[in-house]
């Protein structure tokens, strides 16, 4: 009878690991045209905040108005993060093949301003997910936020960035990885970043807010 009692801890730890997993999949769904990551991001880290926060009540109906609710602030943004991305991305590698004195101090500059928006990147969607805002008032405050919990942003770097590096370096797990990707893996990278975010976003909450997260 425990089995079944909703507060038991494999019931706790089964209904999370579905909601991470059916929000993984919706995540990959929304993604595929590409431009529309941005508020398919959004979408997952605002089930993910519910889950952590234990008030997600159907993934699905959640997942998708955040994604239209979010749509149009979350859309900019990642475009915006993607064309400068690109550019920054082309800037090294034409740097790496510059041999003037000038371009290793650009070099280092634009790894600089790459840092910057990699940061960025980790903090404004669920900044987004979470608050209610203006657009620049929302990526003011991922900045702000970031650089005051600068150890939970290292955390969150190691934690996103990591299994996506090993994802692309072992060329004989690569099966396996994208195995793990495609049932849970951005879910639950989304999940313990939600975590590790939820500790001081519900400080900035007003309290009926931080009741129902939205």
């Amino acid at each position: 009878m425990n089995l079944l009692n909703e507060d038991n801890v494999v019931h706790v730890f089964l209904n999370k690991l579905g909601d991470i997993v059916i929000a993984n999949l919706l995540f990959i769904l929304c993604s595929i045209p590409v431009i529309t990551i941005g508020p398919a991001l959004t979408a997952l880290y605002h089930c993910m905040m519910r889950t952590v926060k234990g008030n997600n009540n159907g993934t699905t109906r959640t997942f998708f108005r955040a994604f239209k609710e979010n749509f149009k602030q979350s859309l900019i943004v990642w475009l915006l993060i993607l064309v400068a991305g690109i550019i920054l991305v082309l800037n090294l590698r034409f740097l790496l093949h510059a041999n003037e004195s000038a371009a290793n101090m650009l070099f280092y500059l634009t790894i600089g301003v790459l840092t910057l928006l990699v940061i960025f990147s980790l903090y404004i969607f669920p900044v987004i997910a979470t608050f209610a805002n203006s657009l620049g008032a929302l990526c003011r405050n991922a900045f702000l936020l970031a650089f005051m919990h600068f150890p939970t942003t290292v955390a969150m770097a190691v934690i996103t960035i990591f299994p996506l590096y090993m994802t692309y370096l072992d060329v004989k797990l690569q099966p396996l990885y994208a195995c793990c990707w495609f049932f849970f893996g951005f879910g639950l990278v989304a999940f313990i970043n939600s975590m590790l975010l939820y500790r001081f976003f519900k400080k900035l909450l007003p309290p009926e807010e931080n009741v129902t997260l939205l």
